[in-house]
């Protein structure tokens, strides 16, 4: 069985690169459940400010596209992209088959990261590991698979904690799948149930 996909990333200088992958014939786009410190304490100082209990840990994981820091020196953005694929989602993806979307600065008010968005196709012959980042600096991620059809409601569905470069990476892939922008399935008009599922075999 092949699964084509498609992967979407965001590079920035010390800031964090996403991609989006999408299954051909599993019809879904490839994201990660990754657990962030920092959504966490902010959940914690929140219950705490209105008396309530400690939150779970569940509370502090967010939706996202696989994401990473330009931080390697002497490697191009297509290179770093390249391996953040790998560790996060399990996909080898050549440096050469990304392709650029666009560039946007993001934490203006703060950072004034620029990040830069890229596009690769992915399949299952691909595959070389499970992905779920690097244990050993901490990282929890899982790697589940969103379908083409219940994706645009995913991604307004606030009561789903997600980033916005998540927000943005799956509506330009919709767009494109359905301008044939890209190849692949588009995803049909109607939304149907959201269902998340792991993107590894039962």
């Amino acid at each position: 069985m092949e699964w084509i996909g498609s992967t979407l990333a965001a590079c920035t200088r010390l800031s964090p690169h996403h991609h989006t992958l999408a299954y051909g014939d599993k019809d879904a786009f490839v994201i990660v459940r990754q657990f962030r410190p920092a959504v966490y304490a902010a959940k914690c100082r929140e219950a705490a400010e209105k008396g309530h209990p400690q939150p779970p840990k569940d509370s502090g994981f967010t939706f996202e596209l696989c994401a990473g820091l330009v931080d390697k020196g002497g490697k191009s953005l297509e290179e770093i992209t390249s391996e953040e694929i790998e560790e996060e989602c399990g996909y080898r993806v050549a440096a050469s088959q990304l392709r650029h979307v666009t560039s946007a600065v993001s934490s203006s008010g703060t950072t004034g990261a620029e990040h830069h968005i890229y596009y690769a196709a992915v399949d299952e012959a691909g595959r070389v590991g499970e992905g779920g980042g690097l244990k050993g600096h901490g990282e929890a991620i899982e790697v589940l698979a969103l379908p083409f059809d219940s994706a645009l409601a995913f991604v307004l569905d606030a009561a789903l904690p997600k980033s916005p470069g998540l927000m943005f990476g799956i509506t330009w892939a919709l767009h494109a799948l359905r301008s044939g922008e890209v190849a692949g399935r588009a995803a049909g008009a109607e939304t149907g149930p959201l269902e998340l599922r792991s993107v590894l075999p039962s």
